[in-house]
């Protein structure tokens, strides 16, 4: 008990030296919090893009197209007959359902040419999937059988186009030879997604079969699951599709996404490297602080050796002191990242001037979000009082086994 009064007094002794190591390790925590809840953000926002505007949860397509799905071939596609609608009947947790034609391109003003995704879809089916609906700011989505589309803002912007005016596709069918879709603008998207807004026109589902030649066939189906049922929709697609000798598989939205995936692993990697520095500075001056406390007090070390102090007693008081500075500059870099946090979740943070992020694999749109993780608030307070424990051993154990003699005559 004297040991732990005599630590917390000795904090108060050097007020100024205390005080920089606590604001030290205070905002090596912010730094870390403040990060942690940026990357959380950032990874969470491409996942819903990618779910809710690119893939669905799950995708169902002929097992020799996934190899090549990149490419967007006309061959090894979905034929929707009655074995395929059989299959994706009564399943639970299923909840929307959305047959696409995917297709290469060439978007044509009468002017200008540019490179484009092209989307076959049924409309009032896609919405039960996506929300690409939700982010129409002109406009309205098209019906099956009208020569209608829909593109992004952006493209719009780029190949100076608005409402009603005409555009031509440029295509190849599936004999490889050329045709074109001729559509009337009806809408146009800014979504959160920036491959939607510069990279995709949506047309009706028919009118890209017929000029594809592709007869009831598409691409891929887009499936939608209730929270949690995932796995188990995945599972049992796959095993209706094995009992009808379907060459087809369902795919979780995870497997299409293996860029994003990727470097969210990366980004973990990251955060276990800044981690590291955050504990190598509350080491480096924790250990400071107490060996310089130790300098300062070897008549005072002297001294309690000669009345009788135990070396662990001594010990005692400079891990008690170490403590009490991973507490307070825990306690102040977790309320400071709690700040921060915060005010990321609300505000957000702008990354427009670092350009178009999907040109590094990241389908985010201008802001990204902050997210609270109050394990990491946890996790960190923890962990650092546990490193200031243990940075301070070695260090108080120098002090303490100096000779006691030579300790007060400074020998």
């Amino acid at each position: 008990m004297f040991a732990m009064k005599l630590g917390l007094r000795n904090l108060t002794r050097q007020k100024r030296r205390n005080m920089i190591t606590v604001m030290v390790i205070a905002y090596a925590f912010f730094a870390y919090l403040l990060m942690d809840s940026v990357m959380n953000g950032m990874e969470e926002m491409s996942f819903v893009n990618i779910r809710d505007l690119e893939t669905g949860n799950i995708q169902i397509v002929h097992s020799d197209y996934w190899e090549e799905r990149e490419e967007l071939p006309l061959e090894n596609l979905v034929y929707l007959d009655q074995d395929v609608e059989e299959s994706l009947k009564n399943i639970n947790g299923l909840s929307g359902i959305s047959p696409e034609l995917r297709f290469i391109a060439y978007l044509n003003n009468g002017i200008d040419e540019l490179p484009v995704l092209g989307l076959g879809i049924d409309p009032d089916r896609y919405q039960e999937v996506f929300t690409t609906g939700e982010y129409l700011v002109d406009g309205l989505m098209f019906s099956l059988g009208e020569n209608k589309g829909v593109l992004g803002e952006k493209m719009a912007q780029l190949m100076n186009l608005k409402i009603n005016d005409y555009i031509t596709l440029l295509v190849r069918t599936k004999e490889d030879t050329f045709n074109t879709i001729d559509v009337e603008i009806a809408g146009i998207v800014n979504s959160t997604h920036p491959m939607v807004n510069s990279g995709m026109v949506f047309v009706p589902l028919d009118i890209a079969q017929r000029a594809l030649n592709v007869e009831n066939s598409v691409s891929l189906i887009a499936i939608k699951v209730n929270p949690g049922y995932e796995e188990s929709v995945t599972e049992t697609l796959n095993q209706n599709f094995k009992g009808k000798d379907l060459n087809l598989k369902a795919y979780s939205w995870r497997e299409s996404a293996e860029t994003v995936i990727a470097l969210s692993t990366a980004k973990k990697s990251g955060i276990g490297v800044v981690l590291f520095v955050v504990l190598l500075i509350g080491i480096i001056g924790i250990i400071n602080n107490v060996v310089l406390s130790a300098l300062e007090r070897t008549e005072e070390i002297g001294m309690m050796k000669a009345l009788g102090m135990k070396e662990m007693e001594i010990v005692s008081v400079f891990m008690v002191e170490a403590i009490g500075i991973g507490i307070i500059g825990g306690l102040i870099g977790c309320l400071l990242g709690a700040v921060g946090v915060g005010l990321l979740t609300k505000y957000g943070f702008d990354i427009s001037y670092a350009g178009d992020m999907a040109n590094y694999g990241i389908p985010i749109l201008n802001k990204i979000y902050g997210i609270w993780n109050f394990s990491a608030f946890y996790f960190l307070f923890i962990l650092g009082v546990i490193v200031a424990l243990f940075s301070s051993i070695i260090p108080a154990l120098w002090a303490a086994r100096k000779d006691p003699v030579k300790a007060i005559y400074h020998r």
